[in-house]
């Protein structure tokens, strides 16, 4: 009797550990032999993937599950690291892949996790609580995504997608081919976060279909994100289709605007736009017809023209789909707006878009202004837009009819944590390393300064206390650091044969540099570099560069410069004072290596101040950011009290080659027995660019060169 007892006991435990047939199982395996599993998994079977750090991986996982019973594939948040040249493409039914880490690698494919869209397309797939961190190519201008969506109903859900820096956009909705129209796709709570400008057309943060495809129905949903300063280009999340839905996100002073672009019958409400002032923080732009913006909450959003709290914009007569279709029949209702400066009617009329918007409701609206200037600009007739029922706290000049002065009950904005809690719910603790203090390292006079640099960390700052280093390559620098001469006047030169360059930001690196000069001269047996301070040949994240109280001489070869950013790098920020650039057979400050004419520039916000140049026979200050697109609001020029002397007086030179920034300040300049063989200073500026030059002196030297001569009349210069 106890024998037959024990033995069914042992029978029961052995059909509890073995799964019926149809029963559900779970695997445990590494993430290379998910795709094995997969091969054998039936609906409702879950696959759990080991601990681990996983590197240069190619996924492809396709398995069919039910509604009712999905295939799971996940990893325990945090566990599972991808990195490498690594990417996965999901297809099939049903499959739900959740916990996944990608971090610090790049795509092995056109995005890091695609949902596949041909013969084996993704349906009712779901992409969950994953991170995409740092996943870039090392040339920034390589276009690539984070995630590429295609098929029919799939969902991308509490992921977390960061660092994004080179060209591309961070979600894509495809809708090339039958599989992947009228898609009711789901991207909902999720967190895209800070993506710095870019500088060039391409760096929207999601985009949903393309001109080609406008007028396909996509039926894509957007809903309950959070969009943290998300500044890559204009238009932060760009639709350039129909039927879809962006409702309940929350976009935290991000640079740009919900862009409907192209397509018809998109519905926007519900969404809270925060700008806290900065600059070209944005809210919805509007082209072509039957949209509806509705129960919208804009706060202190301060961009202008593109990048305004609203922009309907002026249209191309018989147009094609791929420019500025008429705008027309649109819903703009019970939306409020508290201190945003431009809600825009007519926005970017010019000689080509000449067609005003036409049926145009904007009725029971809350404004609340706390300045004195009318936010309202009616940039071309206003006559087709119905004004009504709206109020306003304060009676401005030139408000438009329809407007009834009253009080306006301000909404409750939720702050950034609450923004966090909406969405996502908690971000994931990002891997880092232990940050090392900053140090202040005093550099002996002997030292090898580019062996020095390559030990710094973020933060350091190196006092060289020699009179003159002499290096045999470059100086490379590649974390967030300081160097500055104990003296003044310390002297870098090269003496080796390769040293194209006397200082290189590379990757990771930004600098301040102070009180050193920069010798190009020729060493006998070596070669003279062709600059003081370069950047990379190539670059993925952006950088900032200050110089202060420096010296560049003697660089004498053609085409050399004291200051250059290379081709497929960006600056945030170049602010260049109190420097003497001197005796260069080439130029000075030269910023204008993206000559594709593709809108692309090498620096977002550039200052040079209190500067003196003497003796260039290149162009002093070359800036360019050719073409005629306007995804992007910069570059941002300023060029404050500087002296030129004897500078660039070749046939059709210039001293100063300022092509395209959107905003430009030259103000208190004198040029001396310069530009005289061209001019001293070229432009090619646009009707909208803020482009003036004031309290300039010029004699013995070039004219100004502009498309306006308002740029430069009647602004107190002399000798023009």
């Amino acid at each position: 009797m106890e024998v037959r007892k024990h033995l069914f006991k042992g029978v029961l435990a052995l059909m509890l550990a073995t799964p019926m047939a149809g029963e559900a199982r779970d695997y445990m395996t590494s993430l290379p032999g998910v795709a094995d599993c997969l091969k054998k998994a039936v609906a409702g079977d879950r696959i759990i993937i080991e601990a681990g750090t996983y590197r240069d991986v190619d996924l492809k996982w396709k398995a069919v599950g039910t509604k009712q019973a999905p295939i799971t594939v996940e990893a325990k948040p945090g566990t599972v690291l991808i990195t490498g040249h690594s990417s996965l493409v999901m297809g099939g039914k049903h499959l739900v892949v959740s916990g996944l880490e990608f971090r610090n690698g790049y795509p092995s494919r056109r995005s890091v996790v695609e949902f596949a869209g041909g013969k084996d397309f993704a349906q009712d797939c779901n992409l969950t609580r994953c991170v995409i961190d740092n996943y870039n190519t090392e040339d920034r201008s390589q276009s690539k995504s984070y995630i590429y969506l295609s098929g029919q109903r799939n969902r991308v859900d509490h992921c977390e997608l960061l660092r994004k820096y080179n060209l591309g956009v961070t979600l894509l909705v495809n809708l090339n081919g039958a599989n992947n129209l009228n898609n009711h796709h789901q991207i909902d709570h999720n967190y895209f976060g800070p993506r710095e400008v870019y500088g060039s057309n391409g760096a929207e943060t999601m985009r949903i279909g393309t001109s080609q495809q406008s007028y396909e129905t996509s039926a894509t949903t957007v809903c309950d994100n959070f969009f943290d300063r998300c500044s890559g280009e204009v238009e932060v999340i760009s639709i350039k289709s129909c039927d879809n839905i962006v409702r309940g996100n929350y976009l935290w002073e991000c640079e740009g605007v919900v862009a409907l672009r192209h397509g018809k019958r998109n519905l926007v409400e519900n969404n809270t736009f925060v700008g806290n002032g900065k600059r070209n923080t944005g809210g919805v732009r509007v082209v072509d017809s039957n949209h509806v913006i509705r129960n919208n909450i804009f706060v202190s959003l301060a961009g202008q023209r593109f990048f305004s709290a609203l922009g309907v914009m002026n249209a191309v007569p018989n147009s094609l789909p791929n420019r500025y279709v008429q705008v027309s029949d649109i819903t703009i209702t019970d939306n409020v707006y508290v201190d945003c400066t431009n809600l825009e009617f007519g926005t970017g009329a010019d000689a080509e878009r000449t067609s005003a918007p036409r049926s145009i409701d904007f009725k029971r609206n809350r404004l609340f202004v706390s300045g004195t200037q009318n936010p309202f600009q009616m940039v071309d007739k206003a006559s087709e837009v119905r004004f009504a029922d709206n109020i306003m706290n304060k009676n401005l000049e030139g408000l438009p009819s329809g407007i009834k002065i009253a009080k306006v009950k301000l909404p409750m904005v939720p702050t950034y944590q609450q923004m966090i809690s909406r969405t996502i719910g908690k971000l994931s603790e990002t891997a880092k390393t232990a940050k090392a203090e900053a140090r202040t390292v005093m550099v002996a006079k002997d030292a090898d300064l580019p062996q020095v640099l390559a030990q710094a960390e973020d933060g350091d700052a190196f006092v060289l206390q020699g009179d003159e280093y002499k290096l045999v390559k470059t100086v490379l620098v590649q974390k967030n650091v300081t160097i500055r001469s104990a003296s003044g006047k310390t002297l870098l030169r090269s003496v080796g044969t390769s040293v194209p360059h006397l200082m290189t930001i590379d990757n990771g690196g930004s600098l301040e540099v102070e009180g050193l000069v920069f010798d190009g001269r020729l060493e006998p047996g070596g070669s003279s570099p062709e600059t003081g301070i370069s950047t990379a040949n190539t670059m993925t994240t952006p950088y900032k560069l200050k110089v202060n109280n420096c010296k560049f001489i003697n660089f004498g070869e053609n085409g050399c410069a004291a200051i250059r950013g290379q081709k497929s790098t960006f600056a945030d920020s170049l602010i260049v004072t109190g420097c003497l650039i001197a005796d260069c057979s080439g130029g000075g400050v030269d910023f204008a290596s993206e000559k594709d004419d593709k809108g692309r520039y090498n620096a977002e916000n550039m200052l040079i101040e209190n500067c003196e140049f003497r003796r260039l026979l290149g162009t002093p200050v070359n800036v360019y950011r050719g073409g005629s697109d306007e995804s992007t609001a910069g570059p941002y020029v300023t060029v404050r009290n500087c002296f030129f002397y004897d500078c660039c007086n070749k046939q059709r030179g210039s001293v100063l080659r300022l092509m395209g920034p959107q905003y430009l300040r030259v103000s208190d300049c004198q040029f001396f027995n310069s530009g005289r063989g061209g001019v001293s200073v070229r432009l090619d500026e646009t009707s909208w660019e803020d482009v003036v030059i004031e309290r300039c002196k010029f004699e013995k030297s070039g004219a100004v060169l502009a498309m306006r001569k308002e740029v430069y009349l009647n602004r107190q210069n002399q000798g023009l």
